[in-house]
């Protein structure tokens, strides 16, 4: 069994000019560098590094169409969970991921969806990344199954100053990794591998953004 994930398109058409003249108005500037990276075309997880509640908002802005975004479970109450559930939000226990938040995940994949997803299971500000766990990688590859190649674009996030409103924020877009650069003996090994080149990638995108 799936999740039936939700996407209004009246209540996104209508938000989208709304989301983007906010996010003008609060920050600075929102910078993207190296958009190049993000592929055009097919289905794609952004892995982005979670330092505020804001970047769910911010994301978005990588594209016209509509992402989907595995959420942590908590996130899904009162309005906010009523909004988050109508644009392409599903939820996740993050400590006890149930299987059918990652079915769902591997069907929307196939589906050809662009997904969200931050890796790190939670806001990270201590450290400039935790460490990741391979089952990210393991989803993809098991939504490869029918040959489709599935990217993987590392997304480095930096506010300056932190939570501050008219703050600058950058995204720092990294190479996408891709599976068959990574292919080993057995699909849990060639999981490990891809999520250890995802954390270097991370990390080197953020240490371009001075963190």
């Amino acid at each position: 069994m799936t999740i039936d994930v939700q996407i209004n398109p009246w209540l996104y058409c209508f938000l989208l000019p709304v989301h983007r003249l906010f996010l003008s108005l609060y920050f600075s500037q929102i910078v993207i560098h190296n958009y190049h990276h993000l592929p055009t075309q097919g289905p794609l997880i952004l892995a982005v590094k979670h330092y505020s509640r804001w970047d769910p908002v911010i994301v978005p802005l990588l594209s016209t169409t509509p992402y989907y975004f595995l959420t942590n479970a908590n996130q899904f109450e009162g309005v906010q969970g009523w909004f988050i559930s109508r644009l392409g939000a599903f939820p996740v226990d993050v400590d006890q991921p149930k299987p059918s938040s990652l079915r769902t995940v591997v069907t929307l994949l196939q589906q050809g969806k662009k997904l969200v997803i931050f890796p790190e299971g939670g806001i990270v500000t201590n450290q400039p990344l935790r460490s990741l766990k391979p089952g990210l990688a393991r989803l993809v590859l098991q939504a490869e199954k029918d040959g489709q190649s599935i990217p993987i674009v590392p997304v480095a996030l930096r506010y300056r100053p932190v939570d501050r409103v008219r703050a600058r924020v950058d995204l720092n877009l990294c190479p996408p990794i891709v599976s068959c650069h990574y292919r080993q003996a057995t699909d849990k090994q060639t999981a490990i591998a891809m999520t250890t080149a995802l954390e270097r990638s991370l990390l080197t995108g953020l240490a371009a953004l001075g963190l």
